[in-house]
């Protein structure tokens, strides 16, 4: 019936990943077992030899002292469980499973909860496709946690014998396991010693009727397992965790990945999605109907056959999102093609050679921090008399829209050279923390020749040594041009068994897309929207200095310090570019200022309680009146932050320390604390709010760890090492722009003061759990007594304390 396991350990891992993404359907749930391919069917002792890990040439096995015996009282393993595996193995066939499943994962009743149209979802048992008058109902068609623990249960309960299930306290530790395993988030793991929680050997009895010296196949147990001379309780303990471990990995995986497609959503972060197979391919199929008619073409006959032969096909899965389903496409296998990494450097060589070519493209907060901060030098004076115009962007479906004889065209224009030559290094990086060096494989690459002279090192971030290997290899035009058309005119895409072949828009996903999509907006930009800007349509030319422009590859932010200028701007952007195949989308628009009469356009602003208004772009929060930056921590709302992270259930210290200071680099950036760009209490109102977020982050982190023999001053000595962290990473960080630009960042920021608001947000977050982290909020407020009344010497301090200022926070749910 079953794939058997062998004998482990309590810190061995579940296999859990086999339940993610399958969409196979099979009427026979444990269809991939050796033992149901047999044309008998499976043999019990086969099975009861394979769950406990006993060999298969173990003869001696069959010749214990007990076997062929008449007595009914035989203390013999052969004897107790052979008659159980017997009874599991025909429970197992005899078991309605589609039945249990419409009973306890009724599509309807999760409808009908939910408070959606129930009457227009009808849910076939004969394995036809659900349908749904609304594609939102059919994304909320999951069946819920648990749904699916109800299921599995039901299952468990028919086909297991009552003796391998336990006595009543045992069967509700185990559900609760079983319940624990199925909440799982995305990448979080689950061990033997998470199935075997709470769970004891003397509440089976079948463990305590094996005598462990009087049967010789006990005593062989012993010496397969390790345990030859253990004690009978680890004996029975051994056997209990063979037992169980082979339940969870054999029967509970096995059901779940043949009745539920099992995957996240892009709006819940790492939350994981239990969808009934026939929902799913319904959601699929209407999705793929959607792609055929827009921008893909089934490849049928000879023209498949032969694009099949020539070109690599991608394989596809989907990921829903709050009200479509966008498509994934792996290109795992491409990513080892050494031509196509070659053509990846050189379009980077030739993105950091010629950055004009890619317009007011910025590829990470470094770009963005760089032209902020030269734009406000240049207008400081102006911007104390002057109103701030802003317009955000974002270009609808922009990869999908790109236009493949142009891009190419494109492509031709910029490949000015006939060959590119690499030369192969190796990155070498030193771990100060883990005494550790690391090794990478990387490339500097030219175009003018083979002397070493005349290769240039691409910048990159981080420090390193590059080790020159004299590997020196060549590409030449043509090729560059054939990989290129390839990648463009012959994506083909293979969802489920068939070939699909994309005909607009470029793969997302793909490693020369994102470089390739800023190239064509760079080329839209500088062929109409530059002339539109300076030609002008009212004869008032715009001067560098008025107007800052950047786009993260098709996120659009323009500032102006005129009205007019901004306006013109916005209009331009809502006709689209014809040419280009690029259209705006109406509902991620973003400005501060009147527009007229747009009904159709959205806007896009947040303002908090101290009614200050920012527009949200790429991850920052820009102030309407003087363009300070805030992290934009707006995605948080409507979900819960635990959802955002991923626990490793058995953590030490040492590995919650490294999380919480994970969680603090994002926003460590000089684009944050330069006091160039924000005020003093700008500044340590994001540092505030960073540790508002790492304090919610921890507190969901511990709620999960409830075995965690992590002391309180152990949890006090972490967070302030956070504290100490994110202080020298910002230090760090300035300094390292200062070196590799002509940016000169300006840090006003005590440690003390970093000190005081990671203390202070700790305190504001853990007071709303106090029954939880009493003992702890004590050392806290101490250790923050220490540093006296800093916010009633610091009208900066105050400031970022207000609880005004970080209204967001108090909705997130935690």
């Amino acid at each position: 019936m079953l794939n058997a396991s062998k004998c482990v350990s309590v810190d061995s891992l579940i296999p859990r990943q086999a339940i993610f993404y399958n969409k196979e359907i099979s009427e026979n749930v444990f269809h991939r077992s050796n033992l149901t391919n047999k044309r008998k069917g499976p043999d019990a002792l086969s099975l009861l030899k394979r769950i406990f890990g006993i060999k298969e040439c173990c003869i001696k096995f069959f010749q214990c002292d007990c076997h062929g015996s008449s007595r009914p009282n035989s203390n013999c393993l052969y004897h107790w469980m052979l008659q159980l595996v017997k009874n599991l193995v025909r429970n197992s066939k005899r078991c309605q499973y589609k039945k249990l499943f419409l009973k306890h994962c009724s599509v309807k009743s999760k409808v009908a909860k939910d408070g959606l149209p129930s009457g227009n979802i009808q849910y076939s048992t004969g394995g036809k496709s659900a349908y749904c008058g609304e594609s939102f109902a059919q994304l909320e068609a999951y069946s819920t946690h648990q749904q699916v623990v109800s299921f599995v249960w039901a299952v468990l309960t028919r086909i297991i014998p009552q003796p391998l299930l336990g006595n009543p306290s045992s069967k509700r530790s185990l559900r609760v396991n079983i319940w624990k395993f199925i909440r799982l988030r995305r990448f979080e793991t689950f061990q033997v010693t998470d199935c075997i929680r709470e769970l004891k050997a003397p509440e089976y009895s079948w463990l305590s009727k094996i005598g462990f010296t009087s049967c010789f196949c006990s005593v062989l147990l012993g010496e397969e397992t390790g345990l030859s001379n253990g004690t009978e309780e680890q004996k029975q303990n051994n056997l209990l965790h063979c037992w169980i471990s082979w339940l969870f990995s054999d029967i509970v995986i096995p059901l779940i990945s043949t009745y539920f497609y099992v995957t996240e959503r892009e709006t819940k972060r790492y939350d994981v999605f239990y969808y009934p197979k026939s929902v799913w391919r319904n959601l699929t199929s209407n999705t793929i109907a959607s792609l055929n008619a827009q921008s893909f073409k089934i490849l049928r006959g000879t023209s498949r056959r032969a694009i099949k032969h020539l070109y690599r096909s991608s394989r596809v899965r989907f990921l829903p999102k709050a009200k479509d389903i966008r498509p994934l496409v792996n290109f795992k296998a491409q990513s080892k093609d050494g031509i196509l990494n070659k053509c990846h450097l050189v379009i980077k060589k030739i993105r950091d050679d010629n950055p004009e070519m890619f317009g007011s493209s910025v590829f990470d907060y470094d770009g963005v921090y760089k032209n902020l901060s030269s734009f406000m030098s240049s207008v400081r004076r102006q911007l104390k008399e002057s109103k701030i115009y802003i317009v955000v962007a974002d270009v609808s479906k922009a990869f999908d829209c790109v236009n493949h004889d142009v891009l190419l065209k494109i492509m031709d224009d910029v490949l000015k050279g006939d060959e590119y030559a690499l030369r192969k290094c190796t990155k070498v990086i030193y771990s100060r923390s883990k005494n550790v060096a690391y090794r990478f494989d990387s490339n500097v690459s030219v175009s003018n020749g083979n002397s070493i002279n005349d290769f240039s090192i691409q910048p990159s971030s981080g420090g390193g040594i590059l080790v020159d290997q004299g590997t020196v290899s060549t590409i030449r035009k043509e090729e560059l041009q054939r990989v290129l058309f390839e990648q463009v005119k012959c994506n083909i895409l293979k969802i489920g068994h068939n070939f699909y072949l994309q005909q607009v828009g470029i793969a997302q996903g793909n490693k020369l897309s994102p470089n390739l999509c800023s190239l064509y907006y760079g080329h839209l930009e500088n062929s109409v929207i530059l002339n539109f800007l300076h030609d002008g349509n009212s004869g008032d030319a715009i001067s560098e200095p008025e107007f800052l422009m950047m786009r993260f590859i098709d996120d659009f932010m323009f500032i102006s310090l005129s009205k007019k200028h901004a306006l013109n701007f916005f209009n331009r952007m809502r006709r689209g570019f014809v040419y280009y195949n690029t259209y705006m989308n109406d509902s991620k628009y973003g400005f501060n200022f009147n527009i007229g009469d747009n009904e159709q356009c959205d806007n896009r602003l947040y303002r908090g309680d101290d009614g200050v208004t920012f527009i949200p772009w790429s991850g920052l929060l820009i102030n309407c009146e003087n363009l300070e930056i805030q992290a934009d921590y707006t995605r948080y709302l409507g979900i819960t932050i635990i959802s955002t992270i991923t626990v490793k259930m058995h953590s030490s210290m040492k590995y919650l320390r490294s999380k919480l200071c994970h969680y603090m680099r994002p926003k460590c950036h000089p684009i944050f604390y330069d006091s160039n760009i924000n005020s003093l209490g700008t500044v340590r109102l994001n540092i505030y709010q960073a540790f508002l977020l790492c304090a919610m982050k921890f507190h969901c982190y511990m709620r999960s760890m409830p075995y965690s023999s992590i002391s309180k001053p152990e949890l006090l000595h972490v967070i302030k090492k956070t504290f100490r962290y994110m202080h020298s990473l910002i230090v760090s960080r300035m300094q390292d722009m200062e070196l590799q630009s002509n940016v000169r960042p300006v840090l006003k920021l005590r440690r003390k003061e970093t000190n005081w608001l990671g203390l202070s947000a700790y305190i504001r977050v853990l007071q709303k759990k106090q029954s939880r982290y009493k003992d702890l909020l004590a050392l806290l407020i101490a250790e923050a007594e220490g540093y006296g009344h800093m916010d009633r010497d610091s009208d900066s301090l105050c400031y970022a304390v207000d609880d005004s200022h970080s209204s967001m926070f108090w909705k997130f749910k935690y």
